[in-house]
């Protein structure tokens, strides 16, 4: 089975986009590494004998629309599978092997891992519970096959406003694609965290310009001030937002603005 890891990048130092590099190289499964420049290329990866797209501007995108033409040339290509590895991250030895003997055991169309969290020196703080495979799923932890290929475009239609929690966004779309699932328990990415909670977690102080739980609040007050209509619209190609109680008020809205278009027409609440 051939796979492709995916790694946007932008301007990471050499020294990160090394370390990922060498986490593919040592894989204990033969796997192809494709870098996606989003505007800015690094001339060291291009003597690393890898795959190497260069997007002529730069997306701002959190790396979406990079790994979107990625993963799009690797299907075209022949490749069976993608794996995602942002340039500040990087795998362990077996990572790829368990999600291909994961997907030979269950046949599933997406195969997904733990991660564990470390600090900006890459020391090991705790295994992330989070990415369980249900509720959340990492961009990094992710291992998608052929069948997905319907849903890989979403990334480059998704909102702006949504970039800060992207990750979730993607694996709601997932979830509403119907695709089959399977989760391995086992932590395989290794994930450079920039969250505060993360530090707050082990009595640390943040670094500066760590991102705050604000950071991720700001895309749920902007789905809620939409329009019923364009939330509605989000919720269908996305599948988002997950919760219950929030779809099922959006359905209940969704349904009034169709019944009463004069009175309902662009409600907001």
């Amino acid at each position: 089975m051939r796979v492709a890891v995916i790694t946007p990048y932008y301007k990471e130092p050499n020294e990160l986009l090394e370390q990922c590099r060498a986490s593919v190289v040592d894989q204990t499964v033969a796997c192809d590494h494709v870098f996606v420049a989003d505007g800015f290329p690094n001339s060291s990866v291009g003597r690393w004998g890898a795959k190497h797209f260069i997007l002529p501007n730069a997306h701002g995108d959190a790396g979406n629309m990079a790994r979107v033409i990625g993963s799009l040339s690797a299907f075209a290509q022949g490749y069976d599978a993608v794996a995602f590895l942002d340039a500040d991250n990087w795998y362990r030895s077996d990572h790829i092997l368990r999600l291909l003997e994961l997907h030979h055991r269950t046949g599933a169309a997406v195969c997904s891992s733990r991660r564990s969290m470390h600090r900006a020196d890459g020391t090991y703080m705790f295994d992330d519970s989070k990415s369980d495979g249900r509720t959340h799923v990492d961009t990094n932890c992710l291992f998608l096959t052929r069948p997905c290929l319907p849903i890989i475009a979403r990334w480059a239609h998704m909102p702006r406003e949504l970039y800060p929690v992207g990750d979730s966004v993607y694996w709601s779309s997932i979830r509403s694609s119907g695709l089959s699932r399977s989760h391995e328990p086992i932590s395989t990415v290794c994930y450079r965290t920039t969250w505060e909670a993360d530090y707050k977690r082990m009595g640390e102080p943040a670094p500066a310009g760590s991102k705050t739980l604000a950071f991720t609040d700001q895309p749920y007050y902007w789905f809620k001030s939409l329009p019923v209509r364009d939330r509605w619209r989000i919720w269908q190609d996305f599948g988002f937002p997950l919760r219950r109680r929030t779809v099922a008020k959006l359905v209940g809205q969704y349904a009034l603005s169709r019944l009463s278009p004069y009175s309902y027409l662009g409600a907001k609440t």
